[in-house]
């Protein structure tokens, strides 16, 4: 009877989930039709009702930037698709619009080459996803746990070359935990500190949060920056590629990170 009672009760509750996922999968499909049919006014609003409803992914964002893109809305696109990096970091088709896009960009600077090893891991740090490093750390605790417990039930039964092997496999998994865990540190703090945006149209950069303010440098649409503090979400303190520093509104910001 009691099995009864629970079946009645969780039959609903999955058959309304099931409607609510099937009726948010037409809603992206409607979308993507209206991209097809040239429609990208539409498109951008279906996938925008989805992005509010917290219902994102990388495809979300993906398509969302070339709706943008096929408006000429340069900001826009390069925002969405950055997004979309973030939660798809090597997907080829988002790096491959990215490039296309930077290549439009009127500010552009070339910055000297630096050490692979420090490229590679500045690069880490912003695509990084927390989540699967967090993951790989507790499976390789795991593993150390079970090395460490078979090496203390059997040390004293077992041969020498199994005692090598315990310490040497416990040494470097300890290695790797230690390793990841400094990284997804300074990877956390990093981000928790930096917030990256774009400026998606012609703007002054101001000597303080005024308009009235000395103007000290103009940037154009398509530009990333990093928003150094806000004031009540109306002026931000960016910098752009540290050596230029200043103050905007930000209603000409598309943040990235959220």
């Amino acid at each position: 009877m009691k099995r009864l009672m629970i079946i009645c009760v969780l039959l609903p509750l999955f058959a309304f989930s099931s409607n609510i996922i099937n009726e948010r999968e037409q809603h992206f499909k409607q979308g993507i039709s209206a991209y097809a049919n040239e429609n990208y006014a539409l498109a951008i609003e279906l996938f925008h009702q989805l992005e509010a409803e917290q219902l994102v992914s990388w495809e979300l964002y993906y398509n969302l930037g070339n709706c943008y893109y096929r408006q000429a809305e340069l900001g826009r696109a390069i925002q969405y698709w950055e997004k979309a990096k973030i939660l798809a970091p090597i997907h080829s088709d988002i790096e491959y619009n990215l490039s296309i896009a930077r290549e439009r960009l009127i500010d552009k600077v070339v910055l000297p080459d630096t050490f692979p090893l420090f490229t590679w891991y500045n690069t880490m740090q912003r695509y990084l996803p927390l989540n699967i490093t967090i993951r790989i750390i507790g499976i390789f605790l795991m593993l150390f746990v079970l090395i460490l417990g078979g090496y203390r039930l059997y040390a004293r039964k077992t041969e020498r070359s199994y005692k090598g092997i315990c310490i040497t496999l416990g040494s470097l998994f300890l290695s790797v935990i230690l390793l990841l865990t400094i990284v997804t540190i300074d990877t956390a703090q990093k981000r928790s500190h930096e917030k990256r945006a774009v400026i998606l149209e012609e703007s002054v950069i101001l000597s303080e949060p005024a308009d009235d303010a000395t103007v000290l440098f103009i940037l154009h649409e398509g530009s990333t920056i990093l928003i150094n503090k806000d004031i009540e979400n109306e002026w931000a303190n960016i910098s752009y590629f540290d050596d230029k520093i200043g103050w905007i509104r930000m209603k000409y910001l598309g943040k990235i990170e959220s």
